[in-house]
């Protein structure tokens, strides 16, 4: 089956740019750094540990951002690569002010691409969010011995019954993975099923970013009151708050 996706991808970077050059007239791709997907690379890997997320689209990456702004902290870490698919994704890593991230769109998941993208980064570990599962990529990423994360993993019914087609294959993808972080109980149990090793509920990384921004208008509410005056009528009776005016 392997064998058979590769020549289809094979044929798909036949075709890719035709397909990119429709992409570029209805501005689905950015002119300046289409050439990433063919890793023609516009950034440049710095000496030391890279750590490698990779999501399809903005949804996915929010969900990593406090993870990823933990990460841009730590001082054994020297570079963190996000990759996407979207154009739209790109914008969204921009408007953070990390440090040690870099953005790059993710390769055409050819064999012979996946293969020149890791020669060129080197990541020391991988992250895949939600249900991202590339085989080319999965399969040389095993091959160099890099550790891969499915991170807030997601398989729905709906996607669990197209894998269950290809039982055989999937079982080869999925036990690739050296770690399984699921969003939910339904996931773990598909993912089991599946051919998946180490799986692990974690909750979904989406709900900690939403208690990041509680957290932070918190701190701005309070940063604001420092600087007035502030006073506390409670327990009043009817008509007394006009009192307070």
């Amino acid at each position: 089956m392997l064998i058979f996706y590769r020549l289809l991808t094979g044929l798909i970077l036949i075709l890719s740019p035709i397909i990119l050059a429709i992409r570029l007239l209805k501005k689905k791709e950015d002119p300046k750094r289409f050439k990433e997907k063919f890793c023609f690379f516009s950034e440049k890997k710095n000496n030391g540990k890279l750590i490698w997320f990779h999501g399809a689209s903005v949804g996915e990456l929010q969900s990593i951002v406090p993870l990823v702004e933990k990460l841009d902290k730590n001082k054994n870490i020297n570079q963190i690569l996000i990759t996407s698919n979207t154009l739209s994704s790109s914008k969204v890593i921009g408007k953070f002010k990390f440090k040690k991230v870099i953005h790059q769109f993710f390769p055409i998941d050819t064999n012979f691409l996946s293969k020149k993208f890791l020669n060129y980064w080197k990541p020391s570990i991988a992250f895949f969010i939600d249900s991202e599962i590339w085989p080319n990529m999965l399969s040389n990423l095993k091959e160099e011995e890099i550790p891969i994360i499915l991170l807030n993993a997601r398989i729905t019914k709906k996607t669990f019954k197209k894998w269950s087609i290809f039982s055989d294959f999937a079982k080869t993808l999925f036990k690739k993975f050296t770690l399984c972080l699921t969003s939910n109980n339904e996931s773990k149990k598909f993912l089991k099923k599946l051919g998946a090793k180490r799986i692990r509920y974690i909750g979904n990384l989406k709900y900690a970013q939403a208690e990041q921004k509680v957290d932070n208008l918190k701190n701005n509410i309070l940063k604001f009151l420092r600087s007035k005056k502030v006073w506390c009528a409670s327990s009043t009776h009817f008509n007394e708050e006009n009192l307070c005016g």
